[in-house]
């Protein structure tokens, strides 16, 4: 298997370095995108410290999105004569030798061309014997997949209209419409961020709980990107997308009975709405 890697930055900090070379030294190549608007405080010190690692750092000072990045990365990839792309985000990580191992399980499984997607998990609850245990499954999240670049052409690479939040399910769906498989390793894992959460009382138990929080704008593409899953599969993935609606109808709570910026959430939230039905997806622009 011939194999690069690509990890998508936005204003990346100190311990980024550290975390890309987890996994640059088991590819063949990084390229490294950045979606930062403005130069990053640790950009040189980064370059810096990944010396040595042939790697390709893509700049332009514009937000794209991950969707965009994404097709853009797997372009490069297959033009370089890649058969596969890791996909990380810039807060994930590997440890000890799971990678090899995660890249070894890969290339020994039977059916290669049938599969769209490899992925794995990002919580190490026990040790096991057989990592290289597979179940198939319906969504995988974008960080730690083995994209297969054979393949990325016929399933029409990620949706930009979405720019970030269900960009990686999107993907995974089109995959099995068009008869592919995803196949996840449960027992191989990786060290990944789930987000910003803060510690608050419950209105319902008055005991300490703890919240994901979002910025107002987040949750704008939140709301959007549902209503355009929703009407998009609906038909073929009624499950997968009811789960959807309860998690984005929570996230709007939490951000509405903890968070400090009510006014603006319910603004960007009705934006997200209204934005959907009229057409307008990709960056928000106001």
């Amino acid at each position: 298997m011939k194999i690069a890697a690509a990890v998508i930055l936005y204003n990346p900090d100190k311990t980024t370095a550290s975390k890309i070379r987890s996994y640059a030294n088991s590819v063949e190549k990084v390229y490294l995108l950045d979606n930062s608007e403005e130069n990053d405080t640790y950009l040189q010190e980064l370059l810096n410290s990944l010396e040595g690692i042939n790697l390709t750092y893509l700049h332009d000072g514009e937000n794209r999105g991950i969707a965009a990045r994404l097709n853009q990365a797997c372009k490069l990839a297959i033009q370089e004569g890649f058969a596969w792309l890791l996909t990380m985000d810039q807060d994930s990580f590997f440890s000890d030798q799971m990678l090899d191992q995660y890249l070894h399980c890969c290339a020994t499984y039977t059916q290669l061309n049938k599969v769209a997607q490899f992925g794995i998990t990002y919580v190490n609850k026990e040790e096991h014997k057989d990592l290289c245990v597979t179940k198939d499954v319906r969504q995988l999240i974008t960080s730690g997949c083995l994209v297969n670049l054979n393949l990325f052409t016929q399933i029409e690479g990620f949706d930009e209209n979405l720019f970030i939040d269900q960009v990686d399910f999107d993907y995974c769906y089109k995959a099995i419409l068009k008869g592919y498989k995803l196949v996840q390793f449960p027992n191989i894992y990786m060290e990944h961020s789930l987000g910003n959460t803060s510690t608050h009382i419950s209105l319902l138990s008055f005991k300490k709980t703890q919240r994901s929080l979002h910025s107002p704008l987040r949750l704008y593409y939140m709301v959007r990107n549902y209503l355009y899953m929703d009407h998009k599969y609906d038909q073929h993935f009624l499950l997968e997308i009811k789960h959807s609606k309860k998690d984005v109808l929570n996230r709007i709570k939490n951000n509405l009975l903890y968070g400090k910026q009510r006014f603006a959430t319910l603004k960007y939230i009705i934006a997200g709405v209204k934005d959907y039905k009229e057409g307008r997806m990709g960056k928000y622009k106001r």
